[in-house]
Formats: C-alpha cells, sequence, structure tokens
C-alpha cells in the first residue's frame, strides 16, 4: 500500500465515520421528515435515558388497592408493563397516603415505524395504569358487540402466555397477539367456542377488539403493534390489583442540565485521549483516534437498536466511563509495545509482535470485564443492570477495537514509516 492510497482510505473512512456520527448525536425531538417514507429518529433520540439526563413528566392517581394487594405489586406490574410494551427499563413510582406519583423520562419509548408517531406520555401512562382485565366472551364479534358480564367465558386465570406474531398479506399487515390457555381454559374454548370464529374480547368492562378461536389457541387481532403489545402485557402480567385514577399530570419544565454536563466531560475526556494519541504516537496515533471514534460511533448505534435494555441513569454513566478508560489503557498497552519495538524493528515487525505479545492479557481482561458486565446486568436493580449493560457493551466495543479496528488503521499507516533498517516510532 502506497502513502496516497493510505491517506484517501483514512480520508473516506474519517468521512464516513463523521457523517454517521453527526446523525447519530442529531437530535430532532418531532422526528426529521424525509419524503413520504417517515420519520428519521438518530440515536440518541431512542437511547432510553433516566430522569438524571433528560426532562419529565410527573403524573399523580388516586390509588384504590384491591382487598389484599400490596402497592409493591401493583408497583412492580407498571413497571413490567413499560419494559414489555414500551421499553421503559425502570422508572419512579411512589406511593404515600393513597396517592401514587410516576414520574417518567420524556423519551422515545419502543417500536419505532414508518408513518408511525411517537405516542404521548399520556397515552403511554394511560396504558400501563389500567386495570388490564382481559376477558373472552362467548358472544360473536360484532360492530356493534356489548360486554355482558354473565357471557365472560375465559378470564385471566385461563391464560397460560401470550406472545405477539406480525403477519403480512398482499398489502395488509396483521397485528396478532397469540394466547396459549391452560388446560382448564381449553376445555371451556374447545366446549364453547367454534373454530377459526370470531368472538369478543373485553378489556376492563369494554369491547376491544376481536379474538379467533384456532387451534386449541387465541389470536387477538390488534390495529398497531403497540395495541398487540399491550394485549400481550396484561395476559403476562396480569391485572394491575388496584384502580388508579388520574388526579394531575404535567412536565417538569426545568431544562435538565445533567446531560450536557456529563457530555461536555465526556467530549473534554476523549479529545484530551486524541491529543494524547497524537503527541506520544506522532503518525501511530491516528490509528487509535480513528479506532476510538468508530468505536464511539458504533456504540451509539449499538445502544439505539438495543435500547430497550439501555436505562442510562448516573450508574450507566460511571459504566460507560469506566468502559471507555479501559478501552484506552488497552490501546494505550499495545502501542508503546509497538513504539518500544520499534526502536530496533521495522515498523511492520514491531506492529506484529507488539500485538502478538499483548494478546493473551488483553483476551483475559477482556473476557474478565465481559463476565463482571453480564453478572451485573441480570441483577434486576437500577443500580448494577445499568452499569452492568455498559461494562458489557464496553468489553465488546474495547474487543472489537483493540482486536480489530488497531490492526487495521495500524497497517494502513505502515507507508509512513520505514519499511527496512531502523524506524523511529515518533517519525
Amino acid at each position: 500500500m502506497t502513502k496516497t492510497t493510505s491517506i484517501v482510505l483514512f480520508c473516506i473512512i474519517t468521512a464516513i465515520v463523521l457523517f454517521f456520527g453527526v446523525f447519530a448525536f442529531l437530535s430532532v425531538p418531532d422526528g426529521l421528515d424525509y419524503g413520504t417514507y417517515g420519520e428519521f429518529y438518530s440515536a440518541y433520540d431512542v437511547i432510553q435515558k433516566s430522569g438524571l439526563f433528560t426532562d419529565t413528566t410527573r403524573s399523580t392517581y388516586q390509588t384504590k388497592l384491591n382487598e389484599g394487594v400490596d402497592f409493591r405489586s401493583v408497583q412492580k406490574t407498571i413497571n413490567a408493563r413499560l419494559q414489555s410494551i414500551y421499553g421503559y427499563y425502570s422508572i419512579d413510582i411512589s406511593n404515600k397516603d393513597g396517592l401514587t406519583t410516576i414520574v417518567m423520562p420524556k423519551t422515545a419509548p419502543i417500536g419505532h415505524k414508518v408513518n408511525t408517531s411517537r405516542p404521548s406520555a399520556a397515552s403511554i401512562l394511560s396504558s400501563v395504569t389500567a386495570v388490564g382485565k382481559v376477558e373472552v366472551l362467548s358472544t360473536a364479534y360484532s360492530q356493534d358487540a356489548k360486554y355482558e358480564e354473565d357471557k365472560v367465558l375465559l378470564s385471566e386465570e385461563h391464560f397460560r402466555r401470550a406472545r405477539t406474531q406480525t403477519y403480512a398479506q398482499a398489502d395488509q399487515t396483521f397485528y396478532i397477539c397469540e394466547v396459549k390457555l391452560t388446560d382448564e381454559g381449553a376445555k371451556l374454548a374447545s366446549k364453547n367456542l367454534t373454530e377459526n370464529s370470531q368472538y369478543v374480547l373485553a378489556v376492563d368492562n369494554s369491547v376491544a377488539t376481536f379474538v379467533v378461536y384456532t387451534n386449541g389457541g387465541l389470536q387477538i387481532y390488534s390495529a398497531s403493534n403497540l395495541g398487540s403489545k399491550t394485549f400481550a402485557s396484561y395476559i403476562k402480567n396480569g391485572a394491575l390489583g388496584a384502580e388508579l385514577t388520574l388526579d394531575e399530570t404535567g412536565d417538569i419544565d426545568v431544562v435538565n442540565k445533567t446531560s450536557w454536563v456529563y457530555a461536555a466531560v465526556m467530549g473534554v475526556i476523549v479529545l484530551a485521549t486524541f491529543v494524547f494519541f497524537a503527541v506520544r504516537y506522532k503518525t501511530l496515533g491516528l490509528a487509535g483516534m480513528l479506532s476510538q471514534l468508530m468505536a464511539i460511533v458504533l456504540f451509539m448505534y449499538i445502544s439505539m437498536l438495543l435500547y430497550m435494555v439501555v436505562y442510562f441513569n448516573l450508574f450507566a454513566a460511571i459504566g460507560l466511563t469506566l468502559a471507555y478508560a479501559f478501552m484506552t489503557f488497552f490501546t494505550i498497552f499495545t502501542f508503546e509495545k509497538i513504539r518500544a519495538y520499534n526502536q530496533e524493528k521495522t515498523f511492520s515487525s514491531s506492529a506484529y509482535k507488539g500485538f502478538a505479545t499483548t494478546n493473551k492479557i488483553s483476551l483475559i481482561a477482556h473476557a474478565a470485564l465481559l463476565v463482571l458486565g453480564i453478572i451485573l446486568w441480570v441483577i434486576p436493580t437500577a443500580v448494577t443492570a445499568p452499569m452492568g449493560t455498559m461494562l458489557v457493551f464496553g468489553a465488546v466495543l474495547s474487543f472489537i477495537a483493540t482486536f480489530g479496528l488497531n490492526r487495521l488503521f495500524v497497517k494502513m499507516i505502515e507507508p509512513f514509516y520505514e519499511t527496512t533498517g531502523r524506524a523511529n516510532a515518533k517519525k
């Protein structure tokens, strides 16, 4: 590879990474229209953030608990619904003197699709605070069907599990919640329902949609993917066990500066790292800078794709900082070896030996970080899980940078060094 080819490749790769980097952080609160195809949301927009890093909505509810129901079970059900329907990992829910307060980050919920809009905080809270009592009536479904209590055939105790499915046929898309029945429910259904016929599905004593009895189970039809997820969540998590009546709601209009402070601090840390690479390693430092820049952009997009499990609170921020420090350390660790060997050898052989001598310890350290991250990730608290998530992402991205990107870009800067005789790492 010639110097000219190396420069051209560096410029092209840098331009591509910066392009995607800009769109990863481009915050467009109401979406960015692009023709008639739909809306654009940046990676930053859809990463799940806590109230510490974004503005919030606070709603209060008059609460009437069912007999024998503890509020903690109600809190658990609301959080489970928020996670399974909208992708919120955890929110602040408290109860005092019969008044429940829910503080929810104003972040983009899960399930953005072309030509769909972002659900409002009011609609999200309305669906997750509903009682969620799902029933199947023996009444044949029609547009003017009404709820009749004496026609209830199947209820919560007859549902075993539920999952959502989407089927496309010609120009139509069907959003379905498939329900598996218990043995008792299956006997009742086979005795009272006709195969492949439509019956009334009611939620909280109101007709919601139609359900088809087929193959010993139920198919609940919905107008949207969000609707089918809602039905599935009500069935999987059960009824709320309380009645929550909205008292008041409102946005917390104080602009949250925490996220900007953290972004500025992280920006300074990254910039300082890049300056260190440039001063310490000269041309070799370009490989480290581009490798880390690509890893940062990859992190944004991976987080966007998996943000249903990313709850970005203070502990996630600490985990991300530690993960970046980990990646930087092993880049420096490898580059120091290359720099030392390059005093006596050609750059090509120095690079090969530098990577070879650091492989074992780097691999062990990355494996250890990954295991630690997984252990923290699976502990279901708002402290351990977010930090564990960041450590897992950090271990994966650091591995990609250390064992992949660094090698690639070091290979690309070889033409800038002498290939024979004694080479100088500072050149």
